[in-house]
């Protein structure tokens, strides 16, 4: 597994366990991002080694690029002296990625504008887009909130990607 040189916060609530891949579940990735946006490549790094799958690890550094953006840019108003706690983990049929962030409440994918890919690319308003990829590059995404923060649920199933 790897993990992160960087201290976990003290205030920082625990992953709960979402439960749905808990099968021969084995954590690939534990790292702690600091909000600032050339932090990112360093994870993508890492999420390249810890899945050796290169279209897999294409689909989550995608992912994780345009969710940590936002985190940054809009849930924490780019405050850069915080962190965004990421796990990543693999079971039989799942790939599981966890971010939680300490910004105030926020789902992107139902708060996310919507956008429009009938316009033309120099017409369309800035927002949504990179929710819209993430919703098509997973198989499930949900954002659950407690007083400490957010927690997004990535979910990306297996066995469709081998099967396609």
């Amino acid at each position: 597994m790897a993990k992160s040189n960087k201290p976990t916060q003290s205030k920082e609530a625990k992953f709960k366990e979402s439960g749905l891949c808990e099968h021969n579940k084995k954590v690939l990735l534990d790292y702690q991002v600091p909000t600032r946006l050339e932090e990112i490549e360093k994870l993508a790094n890492a999420v390249n080694k810890a899945l050796p799958d290169h279209d897999l690890a294409f689909s989550a550094n995608v992912c994780l690029e345009e969710l940590i953006t936002n985190i940054i840019r809009h849930g924490l108003k780019g405050a850069d002296d915080r962190f965004i706690h990421v796990r990543m983990s693999i079971s039989d049929e799942w790939l599981e990625i966890l971010l939680k962030d300490d910004a105030p409440r926020f789902d992107p994918f139902i708060q996310a504008p919507i956008p429009n890919l009938d316009l033309d690319i120099n017409d369309r308003p800035i927002g949504g887009l990179g929710v819209h990829m993430v919703k098509k590059l997973m198989d499930d995404a949900h954002t659950y909130y407690d007083d400490t923060g957010n927690l997004i649920i990535l979910l990306k199933n297996l066995h469709h990607r081998t099967s396609e």
